[in-house]
């Protein structure tokens, strides 16, 4: 089987990233729910899907006071997993940061693929979707970095393999839009010689 064009690799690659960016983003729209939901349920005293998504002290500590945050715990659907954490406002922007980067991420990766799954490959929409996504790896640092610093206030929680990562890919997409750009040219001059 062939890594590009139709029927080949890239296909069913994209394909795949297709599910997860839309998996992802169920994920995601879930978890937002259930903040909601336990907001409510907090704020109002009332019990929407109280067995579902539930606050409380789960670790049963009796350190824990009243004024402390509480632990939040959300049932997955079809599934015995559940999703634990701190009932904050730092916990909720984490997630939908991280989840919402990693589902664009996704989604664009599934972009690329599918551009790459023509029989023409060198296109300017595959080179506008390398830039986007060079330039959302390149952001994800700094906005990252200001998160976890409000969050944490120290900078010692700030993983810096996962910026050298992202930062890496950010340059080497650069310089594969370089490639395509000049594939691109060839291309346009070998269709105008036809």
């Amino acid at each position: 089987m062939k890594l590009i064009g139709e029927k080949s690799i890239s296909t069913v690659l994209n394909k795949i990233l297709l599910v997860g960016s839309i998996a992802q983003l169920l994920y995601l729209g879930y978890i937002i729910l259930g903040f909601i939901i336990v907001s409510i349920n907090i704020h109002q005293g009332t019990h929407y899907f109280s067995e579902t998504f539930k606050t409380g002290n789960f670790n049963n500590e009796l350190t824990k006071t009243a004024a402390d945050s509480s632990d939040f715990q959300f049932n997955m659907p079809l599934s015995d997993s559940v999703i634990k954490g701190n009932y904050t406002l730092y916990t909720f922007i984490s997630i939908i940061f991280f989840i919402g980067f990693y589902s664009l991420f996704t989604f664009y990766l599934f972009r690329i693929f599918k551009g790459m799954s023509s029989e023409i490959i060198f296109n300017t929409k595959v080179i506008q979707d390398l830039k986007l996504f060079a330039m959302l790896n390149i952001i994800f640092i700094p906005v990252y970095c200001t998160i976890l610093y409000f969050m944490d206030q120290s900078i010692y929680s700030i993983d810096p393999m996962l910026i050298l990562l992202h930062l890496t890919l950010g340059i080497i997409i650069l310089f594969i839009i370089e490639f395509f750009k000049k594939g691109y040219e060839l291309q346009s001059e070998n269709d105008l010689t036809i």
